[in-house]
Order: C-alpha cells, then structure tokens, then sequence
C-alpha cells in the first residue's frame, strides 16, 4: 500500500475544517487521532448491475483513499440486497458531535454503535470511562476495534430504544440511527438540563437533526439547520416490513397540478406530509418500456396511491385512489410551508411531555404543524 492513511486523515480533518463542520480544539484532536480504516476494514458498493460488492480496504489504496473521503459507506447487507449498516459520512459525525456541546466532565450515551467509529472519537474527545453504547449488532466487532486503540468504553448489545438504565444518568444522549419519535426511556435517563440530539425520521428524507434540552419533565429544541441521513433504529425480532397493500379498488378521482411531481426532493414539506398523514409511505417511479420514468407513484399500506405525471406536460396529471388521498395531503403541505413563507428546518422546532411530541413553528408558542407516534 502506497498511501499513507495518516496524511489522507489530515488532509481529511483539513477539508472538513475548512467546510466549517470541525471547529472546536477538543474534536479536532480526536478526528486527527483516530484511524477511520480501523474501524472500516471493509465496505459494499454496488457495481452497474446492481449486485453488491465487498471491497477490501487493506492493500488497496483506492479503497483507503474512499474511507478518508468525506463519504457515507455500507458496511453491512441483508440476504435481501438491503444496506443495513453504514459508516455515516465523517463531516456528519463531527457537525453532530459539535452540536453536542460536550463539557469535560460529561458522561454521554451513544445509540447505534455500529463500526464503533464514532464511539472512538467520542472516547477520544473525552474518556471512554465517560462513553456509553448500545446497539441491536455489531459490538463485539467493535468493542475489538476500540480496545485495539486502548478504549474500553461500556458497550452493551440490545435495543437501543431503551437506552443503558444501569449506567444512567447520562448529560449527553447522541442517536446516530434514525427514529420516528424521542424515547421516553432516553429522557428518563437524561439529567435535567441535558441534551438529547437524534435524527427524527418519519419516511426516507422526511425529517432531519432535532437537539433537544430537558428541562424538568420537558425536552425542548430546534431542527438543524442542515440536513442528515442515518439508517433506520433495528429492534430485536423486528418483522419485515409490511408489504404494500393491493391498490384501492373503485373508481380512480383525476386532477391536475403545477406542483414538481416529485414532492420528496422539497425536504420541509414532505416531512409536512408524513406529519400528518401517520402513516408509512412508499414512493417510486412509473417506468415506461424503455425504463424511462412517465409517473411519481406514492402509496400507503392501507391501499391508498397516487401517481403524478412526470413528463413536460403542464399543469401535470393525478390520479390517486383510496381511502387517504395521498396527493391532497402533498397539496396541503405544500400550502402550509408557503403559508409561513417556505420555512427552512431551523424554523421548525419539537416539544417532548410525557403526554405528546408536537412539532412547532418559529417558538413552542407559535403554530402547532403536527405531532409524532410515539
């Protein structure tokens, strides 16, 4: 191998440095300390028929240059194709862990410990005695990885939902696995005035970052500014995921509209639509027979569908089915977000009580957009 992975770390740290997401003395030392290829010895890509390929990092300078680029890799696959694990992307880890707003003495609690990557820059930025990890697999592999760079944080294999009770309270609670609404347990085992930042997922892109503050029985916070992307939390035992109901029957109702088709490249509202309407939703493309993509299609367990029309004509064509109107609840967020003057996630902010987690506007006094299952 020719390449030195120290200098494609610093050179790494130096980029993120410079795109503002590496900041404070205390993570910089840890990211320059702390060998990702360690951690991802190996990772999957697809190749152009779609079939995944392990690639090999040692004695492959490709491959090692890949994990000391600011890239997301797979680093697990299911029997079904499905990627179930990954190393996020360094310049997410490190904004995350400086929203964090560690203090030198906190003790923090890490969800998802996946390669054991992040765990290892926690434990460098402050003790692994103060570094607590939970995840549904991977530990063990982990727990090697760390103590073969001298860390021995608490590690533990289980549902992260419920958090690490024996080792509570923790000041510091970070979910690098994405959820549809904030555990209670996690801030059972919150101290008062400490912070819970985890990604709110409620479908693919609809939702982002929230940093929340205990205070009393009340968590509290904004959305971050920019934007995330982490694997949905696993449970033990979890089922497959429920198969698409057989489409409504009856007779299909025809519209028009001027929106873009595809409503979930347009983040904010269709985090909008998922609010309210409680549902999973699938989305996809109409393909014609040369596999060009004629129609978006969304479509909800219950049997509901639409589909939107995504050639150059205008207004475009709808026709949805069933007992949600699936397009209708597109069309209505939409309007709220240009309602309040297209607000960007750091307008939207989260309460958590014991009784309900609304989702706000501008302030928790202001408008109420919609509420989290829990």
């Amino acid at each position: 191998m020719s390449l030195d992975w120290e200098v494609l770390l610093a050179r790494l740290a130096d980029e993120l440095t410079a795109k503002g997401k590496l900041s404070s003395p205390r993570w910089q030392a840890a990211f320059r300390a702390t060998p990702r290829h360690v951690f991802v010895p190996d990772y999957f890509e697809q190749d152009s028929t779609g079939s995944w390929q392990q690639i090999l990092v040692d004695g492959d300078d490709e491959a090692l240059a890949k994990v000391y680029s600011n890239a997301g890799l797979f680093t697990d696959v299911d029997t079904d194709g499905r990627g179930v694990s990954s190393s996020s992307t360094p310049g997410l880890m490190t904004r995350m862990l400086e929203l964090l707003d560690v203090r030198d003495d906190d003790r923090v609690l890490e969800i998802g410990t996946g390669t054991g990557y992040n765990t290892a820059l926690l434990c460098a930025g402050l003790s692994d005695e103060q570094v607590f990890s939970i995840d549904i697999d991977y530990t063990e592999a982990a727990r090697q990885r760390l103590a073969s760079l001298g860390y021995r944080p608490a590690l533990r294999t289980g549902d992260g939902i419920s958090g690490i009770p024996n080792h509570a309270p923790f000041d510091r609670i970070i979910a690098t696995v994405a959820i549809t609404h904030i555990p209670a347990a996690w801030l059972d085992q919150l101290v008062d005035d400490g912070t819970v930042l985890a990604d709110v997922k409620l479908n693919p892109a609809a939702g982002n970052l929230v940093l929340l503050r205990k205070r009393g029985h009340v968590a509290e916070g904004r959305f971050d500014a920019g934007q995330a992307w982490f694997m949905d939390m696993r449970h033990p035992n979890q089922p497959d995921p429920p198969t698409a109901a057989d489409r409504a029957s009856g007779t299909p109702e025809r519209s028009t509209t001027n929106l873009p088709a595809v409503a979930w490249e347009q983040p904010v509202p269709w985090f909008l639509t998922c609010l309210t309407l409680g549902t999973p939703i699938d989305v996809g493309y109409r393909l014609d027979d040369n596999y060009r993509p004629v129609a978006a299609r969304v479509s909800a367990h219950d049997g509901s569908w639409a589909e939107i029309d995504t050639t150059d004509t205008h207004p475009r064509a709808v026709t949805q089915a069933g007992p949600t109107r699936l397009w209708d609840a597109v069309e209505h967020a939409i309007q709220t977000w240009n309602t309040h003057d297209r607000p960007t996630w750091d307008r939207l902010g989260l309460t958590v009580t014991t009784d309900e987690q609304r989702v706000w506007l501008d302030s928790p006094d202001g408008p109420i957009l919609g509420r989290l299952g829990t």
